[in-house]
């Protein structure tokens, strides 16, 4: 029973409802935020649409289209959702569908609905390494968070599947989108006094909630932060260190950057000046940073976690403070929360969670049987030569 394009989508998908969903309500399994991103936790999403609409989204180079869909999870009650494909690369390996990424849009039709506290999720197809590495890297931003490392919560992600008509399309990596409810769930949002910026590109920053323009975002006028210009020379390192401990709450910031240079991303905040998210305040709050685009992690184990001749690594690490405060996260992040043995432990809890779901995904781009267990090994020797290596590159700094 497709739903014509022409017809209204509440209304439309209020009839597909009645038609392919029949389950009573029921309360939800868990409180919702942060629980329903458990890190030990493999969601199951369900989602239907008319084929005519999952066709358009697999094949969408715009990625703009959004199509109504009906979502829910386990005996949860049917909700009706937004869908639109995400920019990463189509996985094509299954026969009669694409695996794409996907960004669901819980109060496109319904204000105020929001599932499990989130009014947006976001599933990442693992389209540049694959979902097991991608999540990884997930899990070692939140191992880095506590008093070495993050002081509030940056990093919460897990994995799901997703079933789409009743077919099962794979398993993917659900990462927190970071948008106003967000913000909401750590209770810092405040109407017109909170801004929410995504760096996307090297000095592409959109505004994704708040109005106008922060105080921090003005002030902050020059290189590395905005793009150079006469009027706002960058300050020297004495004075770089003086304005960004004032307003940015270095130990964060530094944070992103010590874990993305740990997990070898080569496409983060400070070895590209990109992919990243950061959050204002007017309220007396500094500036907190939060990783985003984990999907190019751990490919090599040499990466100079300096970075040298990038713009926000050479401007932020050619500040002898802030160098040493990195190199002190980094060297107490891998020798405390982001041990070899802690990352050890998690990927031993996950293989069996997750291997059934591997198992069935033919775009997992690892393998069945024997290569999904040899993946999960090579993860954990590959933090350990990792950790050997960068700890020498800090300790001949």
């Amino acid at each position: 029973m497709p739903c014509p394009r022409l017809v209204a989508p509440l209304l439309c998908l209020s009839s597909l409802a009645s038609a392919q969903v029949s389950k009573p309500p029921v309360l939800r399994p868990n409180p919702g935020w942060p629980e329903v991103f458990a890190p030990e936790t493999v969601l199951h999403i369900n989602l239907s649409m008319s084929p005519s609409d999952w066709s358009t989204i697999q094949h969408d180079l715009t990625f703009d289209i959004e199509v109504p869909a009906l979502m829910w999870m386990g005996n949860d009650p049917a909700i009706l959702v937004s869908v639109r494909r995400k920019s990463c690369d189509a996985l094509t390996s299954a026969a009669g569908f694409d695996k794409v990424s996907l960004k669901i849009d819980v109060n496109e039709y319904v204000d105020g609905q929001a599932w499990y506290d989130l009014k947006k999720l976001s599933l990442e197809n693992g389209d540049d390494e694959d979902v097991v590495t991608e999540g990884l890297g997930w899990a070692l931003h939140r191992m880095a968070t506590g008093p070495i490392g993050y002081d509030y919560e940056a990093a919460l992600a897990n994995w799901a599947t997703v079933s789409i008509n009743g077919v099962y399309t794979g398993l993917y990596v659900n990462a927190e989108q970071r948008d106003k409810s967000f913000l909401k769930n750590r209770g810092v949002w405040v109407k017109d006094e909170t801004w929410l910026y995504h760096l996307d590109d090297v000095y592409s920053t959109t505004l994704k909630a708040g109005t106008g323009d922060s105080p921090v975002w003005q002030y902050l006028c020059y290189d590395p932060f905005q793009s150079p210009n006469g009027g706002c020379p960058p300050p020297d390192p004495s004075g770089l260190f003086v304005d960004l401990t004032a307003l940015v709450d270095m130990k964060g910031m530094l944070t992103v950057g010590a874990v993305n240079a740990f997990l070898s991303h080569g496409d983060s905040l400070f070895s590209k000046g990109k992919n990243v998210m950061f959050a204002d305040f007017s309220t007396g709050q500094k500036r907190q940073y939060y990783p985003w685009d984990l999907d190019s992690v751990m490919t090599k184990l040499n990466h100079d976690i300096f970075n040298p001749g990038d713009h926000y690594a050479d401007a932020l690490l050619g500040v002898p403070a802030f160098r040493d405060q990195f190199k002190q996260i980094l060297t107490d992040l891998l020798q405390g929360p982001m041990h070899e043995a802690e990352a050890a432990q998690f990927l031993d809890q996950m293989e069996p969670i997750l291997t059934p779901w591997l198992e069935l995904d033919p775009n997992n781009r690892i393998g069945t049987g024997a290569a999904i267990a040899g993946h999960f090994q090579s993860k954990q020797d590959w933090i350990v030569q990792r950790k050997a290596n960068v700890l020498s590159q800090i300790a001949n700094d």
